[in-house]
């Protein structure tokens, strides 16, 4: 049964979790890249805007949310 919340702050939410965890990777990878990258397929979520909290996984803080009808998730995300 998802809840909906505001976003706590900006976060940014891929298709499948081992998108995001690819992304969580590269980018503790000596950081980001000198050049501007495109997170294909995934969306930055604003702050306060609201979504449908699915899941919370408490181990590794990793979240599933839907937003405007699709399913996201992120790897140690804001909830």
């Amino acid at each position: 049964m998802a809840e909906v919340k505001p976003m706590p702050e900006d976060g940014r939410f891929c298709p499948s979790w081992a998108e995001a965890h690819e992304r969580t990777l590269a980018s503790l990878n000596n950081g980001r890249a000198p050049y501007k990258v495109r997170w294909k397929g995934c969306v930055l979520i604003k702050k306060g805007e609201k979504v449908d909290v699915v899941d919370v996984d408490q181990t590794d803080g990793s979240n599933e949310i839907t937003y405007k009808g699709r399913h996201w998730f992120s790897d140690g995300g804001p909830f």
